[in-house]
């Protein structure tokens, strides 16, 4: 597309975001100057915060993680208690089911326990985590009450990375 088509689009587009604010949420119409705007409501636990205690419990699932001795594939399972304030404090075991492992301190390792302190946010469901004994820390969110889903990262001497996706086990 030529520049001066793009910015045509991108002319239209502002046009259109601008008469869609004049519009009332939730109406139709059918001039095509106007917007039709559809408010969708939130989710109940979105709308209404978490319980503080939401994050608290067992958490498993398998991903795959990238580390400086190369990919793997691991069983992470995480163990999470949260007080009041929404102070974390936990545990996570993982085991290599396929590849190379990660470290322990500078020492190859196929399965290790880290300690973990961290944050939670009930209002947004949003948490932070942090290695006690690595550099490793944890950013993630409460997908529904059983699901929750984080980005690992470890800088350093022996970076580490991982998404993953993890259940709720239900004893």
């Amino acid at each position: 597309m030529t520049g001066r088509r793009l910015m045509t689009m991108g002319a239209a587009a502002t046009l259109l975001a601008l008469s869609a604010c004049q519009s009332t949420p939730g109406t139709t119409s059918s001039s095509p100057s106007e917007a039709k705007i559809q408010v969708a409501p939130l989710p109940a636990a979105e709308g209404q915060g978490w319980p503080t205690d939401a994050l608290a419990g067992n958490w498993e699932g398998e991903a795959w993680r990238i580390n400086s001795r190369g990919a793997s594939r691991i069983l992470d399972q995480i163990e999470l208690q949260v007080d009041q304030h929404g102070l974390v404090t936990g545990t996570r075991t993982w085991t290599t089911l396929e590849g190379k492992g990660g470290h322990n301190g500078r020492t190859p390792v196929k399965s290790d326990v880290e300690e973990l302190l961290g944050v939670f946010h009930p209002e947004t469901g949003e948490f932070r985590l942090v290695e006690m004994n690595e550099p490793g820390h944890f950013e993630g969110r409460l997908v529904d009450r059983n699901t929750i889903e984080f980005f690992s990262t470890q800088p350093g001497r022996q970076p580490s990375t991982s998404m993953e996706r993890l259940s709720r086990v239900v004893n």
